[in-house]
């Protein structure tokens, strides 16, 4: 019995050890375009479809790698990053998503890795107007919570970013708002930067990052910026969301996020 139960430890303790070291890294995107390209590197173990979303399994450059595209929108970038941390052992999240430029000297074809990010639309509708508030995490209302973006993540997404810019185009870390709304407004564009000193505006930012605080799974945001959020962001975004073209190699983007992620 001595023996028995030695063993049934030992076993135990290698199949922690196992799921711990080899845990993968959960990767979330937006749009078709970059889904397909990274499909195409990733050795692609196992398909899964769960609520509406369709889970690629594999191995990209000899790592652990879950590959998930969301719709847009903060309820469905939440319920994609549940189900990632739900259902597969995931150690780390990286999101790239498209962004409108908040920031005066960002440009169509730019990025931005976010530093910090918060929902511009929570709030309160008084007699006078829009009331912002900070979103609840359960930390207390003067901590940083899910606003505040995984630290080493964070410098090696910027890292990476920029050894794989090119020369046109630029990678710059800052504040990135999220909404359920598509910003195509002078005077919303000026608040965002007045209220946030935001960088970029996006859909899911914000909340891919409460998703991941709760789950205590660290996350690093890549947005490519497609418009500048101001009265031709529509036209700007629809040109430029069928080929996302941008500076960044987002392939060798993630390669270099997957290989600079540390096995736990």
């Amino acid at each position: 019995m001595k023996y028995f139960r030695s063993t049934l430890l030992i076993l135990i303790l290698v199949v922690i050890s196992i799921q711990y070291s080899y845990a993968d890294v959960g990767i979330i995107v937006a749009s078709n375009t970059n889904l397909e390209s990274l499909k195409k590197d990733l050795e692609i173990k196992e398909t899964n479809k769960k609520a509406g979303r369709v889970f690629y399994s594999g191995k990209l450059k000899g790592k652990g790698v879950v590959l998930v595209r969301s719709p847009m929108g903060k309820v469905n970038n939440a319920i994609t990053s549940q189900v990632l941390l739900s259902s597969f052992t995931v150690s780390s999240v990286v999101s790239i998503a498209p962004a409108g430029a908040i920031q005066e000297d960002i440009n169509i074809g730019d990025a931005v890795v976010a530093r910090e990010v918060y929902q511009h639309d929570f709030g309160t509708i008084k007699p006078y107007g829009f009331v912002w508030g900070r979103v609840p995490d359960g930390t207390g209302w003067d901590e940083p919570g899910c606003n505040r973006l995984d630290v080493f993540l964070t410098s090696l997404a910027l890292s990476t970013a920029r050894d794989v810019c090119e020369q046109q185009s630029k990678v710059i870390e800052g504040v990135v708002v999220t909404g359920d709304q598509f910003v195509s407004s002078q005077e919303k564009n000026e608040w965002l930067s007045n209220k946030f000193g935001a960088a970029a505006v996006d859909m899911g930012a914000a909340a891919i990052s409460q998703v991941c605080f709760a789950n205590q799974t660290p996350v690093c945001i890549l947005r490519i910026i497609t418009d500048k959020a101001r009265i031709t962001a529509r036209t700007d975004f629809e040109k430029a969301i069928p080929s996302l073209k941008t500076g960044i190699d987002i392939v060798r983007f993630v390669k270099g996020i997957v290989q600079g992620i540390p096995d736990k």
